[in-house]
């Protein structure tokens, strides 16, 4: 399953479906990944039972509808319960043994509608075929209790533990997932520690001491049966409520004056300013022009990997200049938020207008990492927003040989081959679309297993020049675009 962050806190792309303990300070952020961890589901075609103590279901309902979640999606789809407000009116059901019958209901309930349509003939043939069927149409509910506390409260720990442990037994015979928030410190070592037996994965979050306390940092701890190297991971929460994750790593350095950030650090073009040093940077940049020889790149031809993006319909002339500058702006923004951007230090990094290239000169996956996560992301940011507020974008990747060259300023630049068929395979594609060439995919299918299910073949597209390209397309549930480009 995917969840928030997966990429950044794992470096994977997956992981499998598990109940998670996400445990941190009050107010770090606990109750926004719960919700995001949430949509991440409802996405994800998974049915979502919810159950918090601090708001109503309408409360709940306004919320979901204002994060892009229809409401017949909402009826369909989501189960709610708030065992204090059940309590409080004198329901039966509001006692843990009641709410986890409850849940078991919804479960049975999804399972049937899963397996419906499965033939019920005795045969032997047909009963191997009605077991993969089932197999395959296996119950996908996902749990979220925000929070353990509330619950702790309410009916006492030991209840809370024996609740906690029926949920997680059930969740092994079914194969569900969840998430449980638990505010620390809160229970002493010998109650964490029990509690956290019926978990199968850990996800931590703190404040960062020495930044202010906006800033946040989160860690995964550990998932059973997977080897990590838990890393702490900075993250902030957006006005909209959001989790953000910023650049690796846990002090930021300002640009212009080489000093740590103490304060929330701005981001521009890749790099990090103190608040009143950024404009500096741009007037110094505005008269003498910035020469990438500064980042230590070499003046001889190279190879890279190159990621090529431009926004979709942003040249309509009904947007006015503001709007095209904002979404510009906050597309910049949500790449270089991205942990593929921030991996390797050796990049091209050209603007182009309405989008921009990046060419890695280490790591040829990182191209397509950075696609993929952006996807994500920009799922993430156009929920709930009308259609011309969205950022739609088309990215084409593709590998080559580029090679410096002086403008007319004589400031270094760089151009070539690698550059070029990244932009023409980006501009076969459309909204959605992620497109590779076919050195670019073929290097990756041979470099790992795991890009077989998500780099299709889609066939030969003609472009300028009479030449012809060779294109693959990556997709999958929560990225890319399923449909071939049209060919013109």
């Amino acid at each position: 399953m995917h969840i928030p962050g997966l990429l950044e806190l794992t470096e994977r792309e997956e992981i499998p479906k598990c109940m998670i303990l996400l445990t941190g300070n009050l107010n770090v952020g606990k109750s926004c990944y719960s919700r995001e961890f949430l949509l991440e589901r409802v996405n994800d075609g998974s049915d979502c039972a919810y159950i918090s103590c601090t708001e109503t279901e309408e409360q709940f309902q306004n919320w979901l509808v204002s994060a892009g979640v229809s409401r017949t999606q909402i009826n369909t789809s989501l189960h709610f319960i708030n065992p204090y407000m059940r309590r409080h009116a004198g329901d039966n059901s509001s006692q843990l043994p009641g709410i986890i019958s409850e849940i078991k209901g919804e479960i049975t309930a999804n399972s049937q509608a899963s397996n419906a349509g499965i033939p019920s003939l005795n045969t032997d043939k047909n009963l191997n075929r009605n077991e993969n069927l089932a197999e395959k149409k296996k119950p996908n509910l996902t749990l979220i209790i925000d929070s353990l506390n509330h619950l702790i409260a309410l009916f006492g720990l030991k209840e809370v533990e024996a609740f906690v442990t029926d949920v997680y037994f059930t969740s092994k015979i079914e194969r569900l997932s969840g998430i449980c928030s638990l505010t620390v410190p809160s229970l002493d070592q010998e109650q964490f520690e029990r509690l956290s037996l019926s978990f199968d994965a850990i996800l931590e979050m703190a404040f960062k001491e020495e930044i202010e306390s906006r800033l946040r940092a989160m860690k995964m701890t550990s998932i059973r049966g997977i080897v990590l190297t838990p890393k702490w991971v900075n993250f902030e929460i957006t006005q909209e409520g959001y989790i953000r994750f910023l650049q690796k790593g846990t002090d930021f350095i300002c640009y212009v004056c080489k000093t740590k950030i103490n304060e929330s650090p701005i981001s521009y073009s890749g790099l990090y300013f103190h608040i009143n040093h950024l404009e500096v940077y741009k007037k110094l940049v505005g008269i003498y022009g910035l020469s990438l020889s500064e980042l230590g790149f070499s003046s001889e031809v190279m190879d890279a990997s190159f990621f090529f993006i431009d926004i979709v319909g942003l040249s309509d002339p009904s947007y006015s200049v503001s709007s095209q500058r904002q979404k510009i702006e906050v597309l910049n923004n949500l790449i270089m938020s991205c942990n593929a951007y921030n991996l390797e230090e050796k990049k091209i990094i050209l603007p182009t207008g309405d989008g921009m290239v990046i060419g890695f000169l280490l790591n040829p996956e990182l191209s397509l990492k950075l696609g993929i996560e952006l996807h994500r992301r920009l799922r993430t940011y156009n929920r709930g927003k009308g259609e011309r507020d969205r950022i739609k974008v088309r990215i084409g990747l593709s590998s080559g040989p580029v090679f410096s060259v002086s403008d007319i300023k004589n400031n270094q630049n760089f151009w070539g081959p690698g550059i070029i068929l990244a932009r023409r395979v980006m501009d076969i594609g459309g909204e959605g679309h992620i497109l590779l060439s076919d050195s670019l995919a073929k290097a990756l299918l041979g470099l790992k297993d795991e890009y077989k299910p998500i780099i299709n073949y889609i066939g030969e597209y003609s472009i300028k020049h009479g030449q012809v390209l060779t294109l693959y397309s990556a997709f999958a549930d929560d990225f890319g675009n399923p449909e071939s480009p049209e060919k013109r």
